[in-house]
């Protein structure tokens, strides 16, 4: 005879009670869940306060010319031709620079050239002064710009002097003749000048 035939009815029905309470909770306790498994952190990206400089532009030259007097006359010996003395300026705004490659752009509905300059000796009045000497050897443009460089802030003043075959002042005036003299920095752009109308005063443009 067996434990449970041996208890009374409401002993046996304790026990049963108990074995399925026990049996119950045992099938429902269940093994906690796997901890998730941490990944390693990614290192922390270092970024910098301030951006990097980016970089500039390089500063160039910046060179402005101007024709400040025009003086034309016949060249000697040769009166056919016709000589064109200028005194130009130039300014510099940019980095120190030479100026250089300069020619004169002649221009009217009847005629164009590109003149290249020439040097010329000796001591003459200086276009568009009143009996003011001038030794051209001296003030040649040409050879002031190519010998120093134009600093930054800085003005240059020479003459250039070219000359025009088989012509006149009187023709260049009645055609409405342009003159405008072009040139170049050291690092090669170019620059023209404010064109002058050839009978009107130098300086005016139009």
């Amino acid at each position: 005879m067996n434990l449970i035939n041996l208890l009374s009815m409401p002993h046996r029905l304790a026990l049963i009670a108990i074995l399925l309470t026990t049996f119950v909770g045992g099938a429902c306790r269940t093994s906690p869940p796997p901890a998730p498994k941490s990944e390693p952190a990614a290192p922390a990206k270092l970024e910098s306060n301030s951006k990097a400089a980016e970089p500039t532009a390089a500063e160039k030259p910046l060179l402005t010319g101007r024709i400040e007097n025009v003086s034309m006359y016949p060249v000697p010996n040769k009166r056919e031709d016709l000589a064109i003395s200028l005194v130009v300026s130039v300014d510099n705004a940019g980095t120190p620079s030479q100026a250089q490659g300069w020619n004169l752009e002649v221009s009217s509905p009847v005629r164009s050239a590109l003149l290249e300059p020439v040097h010329v000796n000796g001591v003459v009045e200086m276009p568009g002064s009143a009996g003011k000497k001038v030794d051209l050897g001296k003030e040649d443009m040409v050879l002031k710009t190519a010998q120093a460089t134009i600093a930054k802030g800085a003005r240059v003043n020479g003459i250039l002097t070219f000359v025009l075959p088989k012509s006149t002042e009187a023709a260049l005036a009645n055609n409405n003749t342009r003159l405008v003299v072009h040139f170049k920095d050291s690092q090669g752009h170019s620059y023209p000048t404010p064109a002058v109308l050839v009978g009107a005063k130098a300086g005016s443009g139009k």
